[in-house]
């Protein structure tokens, strides 16, 4: 109905390889289950690398952008990979330790923080023509000092 009524919606799939226990590749005859499906449906299907924070953050943005113009609902399908098992006694030794391994070099949490770190250092060195380790110390120490503000004033 989402489809037919034309409604700002839009569906994430978090494809993380895994049905459970076992590969999606060996249960399902697509490529993408969710976004080789979505047309089927009449949703505007959308594959993300969803281990790319910034590709994320954009994807949905534009599909937030399009919900709020009138122009249906959106599936967006986010590859990425669920590290652990399924649960918190699944050890996941069904799982080859090289696909494992693979997988979190694309890890989205140390990505991310490589971008930010690197962004951050190339706004310092531009600032101060060099190197910004004295000056990181520096706001440390201001930022310490500095009042902390409430969750209740920062809601206001």
């Amino acid at each position: 109905l989402a489809a037919v009524w034309r409604l700002p919606v839009i569906f994430i799939c978090e494809n993380n390889q895994y049905m459970e226990y076992t590969p999606i590749s060996t249960m399902i005859p697509v490529a993408r289950p969710a976004a080789d499906r979505a047309s089927a449906y009449g949703l505007r299907p959308i594959l993300i690398d969803g281990n790319d924070v910034a590709a994320v953050r954009s994807t949905i943005a534009e599909a937030v952008d399009r919900a709020r113009k009138g122009d249906g609902p959106s599936l967006i399908e986010a590859d990425t990979y669920r590290l652990k098992g399924h649960s918190a006694l699944d050890p996941a030794a069904y799982r080859p330790a090289e696909e494992v391994a693979s997988w979190k070099t694309k890890d989205p949490l140390p990505r991310q923080h490589a971008v930010l770190r690197e962004s951050r250092s190339d706004r310092l060195r531009h600032r101060r023509g060099g190197s910004h380790r004295g000056h990181d110390r520096q706001c440390v120490r201001r930022r310490a000092a500095r009042p902390r503000r409430g969750l209740a004033r920062c809601l206001e």
